[in-house]
């Protein structure tokens, strides 16, 4: 294990809370462990974290994210988000290999949305046409995890979204009872239609048999509750 890696592990280690974690744990269903460090809490930490430690150099930054991906307790594998962003500036195109390797490592709604919607979505903005490629990809692949990752990555994108990428990716999956995909199907149209709820109304209703009923529910949630549906 790197130095840099212990550091992260002791510091983290030290502001866990059994109680907390026995919480959190119950609230995923105990599908993974915790630490029990509370989200206010662990963003602060992270923040006090960088503020007072050098990065790791850029070559070993991917092996030390791997090995913090490597423990069971999740708030690690948040740590590791969070050092990859740091780095976002010295991303170069061959790191879409690596990314798709984070989320399909002990992956989880947590990390899947995130990763989307931050690494994903940046990776695209930099490098569009190589991401593209590995997102259609995605798109049609037996995981779930990177299926979702393609449904979703625009999410944060607002009026930037590519409507028609987003259009293909649900399309290729929108017939499925499988509900990590229905869950992203609808977060993804439910975003988007904060920017422009008429495309998402007209996708909604044009795909109306096909769509899951949990998916079309959350993809109209955010119109219906500002009455943009006569």
């Amino acid at each position: 294990m790197k130095e840099y890696t212990k550091k992260i592990h002791s510091i983290l280690a030290k502001h866990g809370n059994d109680l907390t974690a026995q919480a959190m744990s119950k609230s995923a269903n105990n599908q993974f462990k915790f630490l029990g460090i509370k989200t206010v809490e662990f963003k602060e930490l992270t923040k006090k974290i960088f503020s007072n430690y050098p990065l790791p150099k850029n070559d070993e930054t991917q092996s030390i994210i791997r090995e913090l991906f490597s423990f069971n307790e999740r708030e690690y594998l948040y740590f590791g988000i969070f050092l990859l962003l740091k780095r976002k500036k010295m991303w170069q195109k061959t790191d879409i290999v690596f990314i798709e390797s984070l989320i399909l490592t002990q992956p989880g709604w947590d990390t899947t949305d995130y990763i989307s919607t931050e690494i994903v979505s940046l990776f695209y903005q930099m490098y569009p046409k190589i991401a593209t490629e590995f997102l259609r990809s995605w798109s049609t692949l037996k995981s779930q995890w990177l299926r979702a990752t393609a449904i979703m990555f625009q999410r944060s994108m607002k009026d930037k979204t590519n409507t028609e990428l987003l259009k293909e990716f649900i399309t290729d999956n929108i017939e499925t009872d499988n509900d990590i995909i229905n869950k992203a199907i609808g977060a993804a149209l439910r975003d988007y239609s904060k920017s422009d709820h008429k495309w998402v109304l007209n996708f909604v209703v044009q795909n109306s048999s096909k769509m899951n009923k949990k998916a079309k529910q959350e993809a109209i949630k955010w119109m219906d509750s500002k009455k943009l549906i006569k």
